[in-house]
Formats: C-alpha cells, structure tokens, sequence
C-alpha cells in the first residue's frame, strides 16, 4: 500500500517531464505558456483571498436581509399522535 503512495509523485514527476520533452511546441513557448497560467491561477488565488469578511449575522441569514420564516411544528394532535395519561 505505501509503495503506491511512494510511487505515484514518482510516476507524475516522470510523467510531467516526458510530456514536456515531447511536447508539439517548443520549450520557450511551452514555458510561457504556463507561466501565464501560473500567473491567472496565483491572481485568482489572491481575489478569492482578498474577499471581505462574511458577518456571523449575514452568515446566519445566508446574505438575506429579511427575516426567515418560522418553521412549522408538528402538532400532538392528529392519527399518529400518542396519548398520555
């Protein structure tokens, strides 16, 4: 079990460098290429961070600014509800 865990880095590792070796572009622009997507993934990373804070109110109404409903209660009352003595 652990010699699949210990090999797979290994395998990806191997597998990332054979493919860039014969990749159908040329390594300048295969290396441009992911850099910018280097790039727009670290810019989303660093939007998605610098979101404000949500507030525990906001957070508990799911971002409505009205009040939930109540919910609806079973009554005792009914065919199914059990007496008591």
């Amino acid at each position: 079990m652990f010699g699949l865990i210990n090999a797979t880095p290994r395998a990806f590792v191997i597998g990332v460098v054979v493919g860039a070796l014969i990749a159908p572009r040329p390594g300048s622009e295969t290396r441009r290429m992911l850099n910018e997507r280097f790039s727009a993934l670290i810019n989303q990373l660093l939007e998605i961070a610098a979101l404000p804070p949500i507030e525990p109110t906001q957070a508990a109404t799911n971002g409505h600014t009205e009040r939930p409903t109540a919910k609806r209660t079973r009554s005792a009352e009914g065919p199914g509800a059990r007496a008591t003595t």
